[in-house]
């Protein structure tokens, strides 16, 4: 595997009116490509972390190499770029938070690959991929910038969302109106880590664990925030619900992507919401790509 690290400017995207004259804005994004790379279109994969993580959700440098996305995925002959959303890991954190939305960060994210696909200077063959609130964002990208030839949509609920014990009315009383939030880590241990997830683990992610844009929390606890977005894709959308998760109806989630040619819905049993760090995760890598193969 061969990966680039990249810091991608997209102040031009957010202007003026966010950044104001003394700003810029960078998206940091790693680009992994396999040892042996493929003829013709080159199989590409856009991941997207989801709130209070960074791009180390798929490629955790500090656990084991079994517990990374991108090693399996490059290992089969596939690209990955990973970002971190705009606000969050190592990307710009622009000031005043409330000057951003849903919206303007679709849109970096969407020049930040644009960008790198320019850099490649070869066709791609490209799959969008989010997880949890990057899921929210990974599905308003794919509706306003449609570049994407599928979509795979992990631990996004449409249905009102469930957050295990926590009560999303009071996360939402919560939030504060601008800024950089952290997330309750430990009141989400249970929907996000199965039993079997060493505590070690579980202590070393949530060590590093990002802030996030309050603009993007408040979207994630927002009921509908995403429902005319997703009924507009018209792409093969792969959606993909753990054991214990986001959604109270996993089996309504395909109704809302009217407008998508193929919807498939995966439950993922002995995984929880952080499906990556699940014993059951190399069983989940393989039925993803096995579904990007037959989609290509």
């Amino acid at each position: 595997m061969q990966s680039t690290d990249m810091m991608l400017d997209v102040s031009a995207v957010l202007g003026a009116t966010v950044l104001g004259a003394d700003q810029t804005a960078q998206i940091a994004a790693t680009l992994h490509l396999p040892d042996a790379m493929p003829q013709g279109e080159l199989p590409l994969l856009f991941a997207i972390h989801g709130g209070g993580f960074s791009q180390a959700y798929w490629h955790p440098a500090f656990l084991d190499e079994s517990y990374s996305f991108v090693r399996f995925f490059t290992a089969q002959g596939k690209a990955v770029l990973l970002i971190d959303m705009l606000g969050m890991g190592q990307s710009s954190t622009p000031e005043p938070e409330s000057r951003l939305n849903r919206e303007l960060i679709a849109a970096a994210h969407a020049n930040a690959l644009q960008q790198v696909m320019e850099r490649l200077g070869r066709p791609v063959n490209l799959t969008g991929i989010g997880h949890s609130m990057g899921a929210m964002m990974i599905v308003t990208q794919a509706a306003a910038h449609p570049v994407f030839r599928r979509l795979i949509v992990m631990g996004w609920s449409n249905e009102p969302m469930q957050l295990g014990d926590t009560d999303v009315s009071s996360l939402q009383e919560g939030l504060i109106p601008s800024g950089y939030i952290r997330s309750p880590a430990g009141a989400l241990r249970k929907l996000c880590y199965w039993p079997d997830v060493p505590q070690s683990v579980i202590e070393a992610i949530e060590a590093r664990a990002s802030a996030t844009p309050a603009c993007l929390g408040r979207a994630a606890l927002t009921p509908g925030i995403v429902h005319a977005d997703s009924a507009s894709i018209a792409i093969p959308v792969l959606l993909v619900q753990s054991a214990v998760d986001t959604s109270p109806a996993p089996d309504k989630e395909p109704g809302y992507f009217a407008a998508a040619p193929s919807v498939e819905l995966h439950r993922l049993e002995e995984a929880a919401h952080c499906q990556n760090f699940a014993g059951t995760r190399q069983s989940h890598w393989q039925r993803l790509n096995a579904w990007i193969d037959r989609m290509s």
